[in-house]
Parts: structure tokens; sequence; C-alpha cells
């Protein structure tokens, strides 16, 4: 493959409307749209990594219908098995996030962080010498809480990141720069 086949390759992939998420491609892209890192806790793309559907295809429907509150749908999200759908996730956040779309706090509903729509640095920030990601907003304070980014186990997301931050792999030095 030349680099003038990419754009083609890119283009062509985008325009369907379904997309398999075991396809070696299709993960290429959303890896390498992600900066090789969880789009939620920002984990580096190290070992084994999902792709999470963003509006689960259960929900689907109800999201379609604007049903699905808090969210309001998305004019350019394209079904639920499609590229515009897929975040790459961390084995932690995709195993808390699961089929979620919100979170209740204080008495209501609070849409999760969307890595398609959402600016990572607008909702987040570190604490502590990157150690705890702290949720600034309504959206981030309840992305931290459905995902348990500081959860303190051992083998448990703070322990990773804890060793991440001692051998240098975290936070992604992209994401210091935007901050």
């Amino acid at each position: 493959m030349t680099d003038s086949s990419v754009p083609g390759l890119l283009q062509e992939l985008t325009s369907r409307d379904r997309h398999d998420p075991h396809d070696g491609l299709v993960r290429l892209i959303v890896r390498s749209r992600a900066r090789e890192s969880c789009e939620y806790c920002l984990a580096p793309a190290l070992g084994q990594f999902h792709l999470d559907h963003i509006i689960p295809g259960k929900c689907w429907k109800q999201y379609t219908e604007g049903k699905l509150v808090p969210l309001l749908p998305s004019l350019g999200r394209r079904g639920p098995d499609h590229l515009d759908n897929y975040a790459l996730s961390c084995a932690f956040c995709n195993s808390r996030k699961q089929d979620r779309v919100s979170l209740r706090l204080w008495g209501r509903r609070i849409r999760l962080f969307d890595p398609r729509l959402d600016s990572w640095s607008e909702h987040f920030m570190f604490a502590n010498r990157y150690l705890h990601l702290v949720g600034k907003t309504p959206v981030g304070q309840a992305t931290e809480q459905a995902l348990g980014f500081n959860h303190a186990e051992l083998d448990g997301p703070l322990g990773v990141r804890h060793q991440l931050i001692v051998t240098g792999h975290y936070p992604p030095p992209w994401a210091v720069r935007e901050m």
C-alpha cells in the first residue's frame, strides 16, 4: 500500500454503513485516531485494548429516537457499528463502562464523556502529578465515577497508572501539551 492510497482507502472505509470491530484495518484506524491511548483515561495502548461502542447497539433505537435521556442524537453518528461510534478503550474503562451512557449524580442523569463529540481537556484534568484523573465538569465527574478512574485496588487503574508514571509511559506527551 502506498501513502497515496491511504486517503482513498480511509474514505472508502468511512463511507461504509457498518464496520466490523474485529477487522484489523478498523482497529488500526480507531487506534491511530485515539493517538495510541485509551480515549477515556489516556492509558497507553501497550496491552490488549477494546473497541468500545460509545452508544451500545442495544440502546441505538432509543438513541436515534431521542429517548435515551440525557443524550441527544448526533447528526454525524451513522450507526452502532460504525467508526464514528467506536472509541479505543483500555480493559479497565471498557469493563466499567459496559453499556452505560449516563450516571445518576446529584439527583439527575448526567451523560458520560463521548470521545467523538467532547474534548478530553475540557472535561478532565490531572491531579497529584498525573496520578489522579479529576472530572472538571458534570460530564467529567460522571465519567470519573462510572469508570472508576481513581479506584485504588493494587491491580486496578490507580495502581497501573502509578506504574506507568514511574516507567515514563504516562501521561501521553500530547495530553500534557494540550492541558
